[in-house]
């Protein structure tokens, strides 16, 4: 039977409209620019060890606080970072008020509102993508972004290469290409079925799985496994769209459109979950078309092979992760991963 829970959209209003839900202490002063900064890491998973690899390394910073509700991903991680505190639950870390700023490497359901937590307790944040599960959650994040004078980044770090901005001037200022007419985005990678159980997964006394859950429904699950596969979940995940093809579009969103589209005038989708007897429930396959307004665009994402059983993807034009932006004269193809 499922608990009683306060649902998503109720916990973040009331979270960013008055920081009532938890209260946090801050630092009487704040970092320096020529100080140490001081970083906690909430999530422990394998994008968090990619980061932490970063941070451990770079100079002015100190990895002091861990944070997951899956003890033995933070006991793993926490080998490496001897030093730093442990917490199962992001309120107990958020409470340190020594800490400047704080990672985000969770599940995709609690990236809003550990942000906008983050954001109340004085600390700044970079989370990863996607930010979040509607428009609405995200604009409650840029809300108390502002609202609290504090940074907030978003994990869709393609922003900062030097190459879009060449890939920009080239497409725009130079008209390498002449007009671009369209575009299409692409994501193709064969992934499997996560099965599908008789009976709901018992979670490991390892887990504090009401912590895990935070904003997200308590609902049975039938996926063989806990961790990873909750990308599969609308619960708790965004599917395909929302794991690589947040970086594919925002590719063409930077370098195409140069951010002048905010939201299409129309959308027409197609897609589901196919071949695939499993616990998921997000696309497997999926097809959109946005009306911009401006330059017709079109995504496909596929997880399925090209044949049965294969490894490879089916066959399509460009990039299998990318985009390909037709013009006047010629086309332009954007790798991504």
């Amino acid at each position: 039977m499922m608990k009683p829970r306060i649902d998503r959209r109720t916990l973040l209003a009331t979270a960013a409209a008055s920081g009532a839900v938890w209260t946090f202490p801050t630092r009487a002063a704040r970092a320096m620019a020529n100080d140490e900064i001081r970083v906690g890491f909430v999530g422990c998973g394998g994008r968090a060890g990619e980061h932490l690899r970063v941070f451990g390394d770079m100079p002015g910073t100190q990895v002091v606080a861990l944070c997951d509700p899956d003890t033995r991903r933070m006991d793993e991680k926490g080998k490496h970072f001897p030093q730093a505190k442990k917490y199962a639950d992001v309120r107990n870390l958020l409470e340190d008020s020594q800490i400047d700023a704080v990672v985000i490497t969770t599940c995709n359901h609690w990236h809003c509102l550990a942000s906008i937590w983050a954001m109340q307790a004085g600390k700044d944040v970079y989370v990863e993508k996607p930010l979040s599960h509607s428009q609405w959650e995200g604009l409650q994040t840029v809300k108390a972004a502002r609202k609290y004078q504090r940074i907030c980044q978003v994990g869709t770090q393609q922003r900062s290469d030097p190459m879009q901005a060449e890939i920009k001037k080239f497409l725009h200022e130079e008209q390498g290409l002449g007009k671009i007419l369209s575009c299409r985005v692409n994501r193709y990678g064969v992934r499997g079925a996560i099965g599908r159980r008789d009976k709901p997964l018992e979670v490991d006394s390892a887990v504090h799985y009401d912590v895990w859950l935070g904003p997200a429904e308590d609902q049975p699950l039938y996926r063989d496994k806990l961790q990873y596969d909750w990308h599969w979940d609308f619960n708790t995940g965004s599917g395909e769209m929302g794991n690589w093809g947040v970086h594919v579009l925002d590719d063409v969103r930077n370098n195409i459109f140069r951010d002048r589209v905010a939201l299409p005038q129309r959308i027409m989708a197609a897609g589901g979950r196919v071949a695939w007897n499993d616990a998921g429930d997000t696309p497997n396959v999926h097809w959109v078309y946005f009306d911009t307004g401006e330059i017709p665009t079109v995504i496909g994402l596929s997880n399925l092979p090209g044949t049965p059983g294969g490894k490879d993807s089916p066959q399509h034009p460009g990039p299998s992760s990318g985009y390909i932006a037709y013009c006047e004269g010629g086309r332009f193809e954007g790798q991504r991963g």
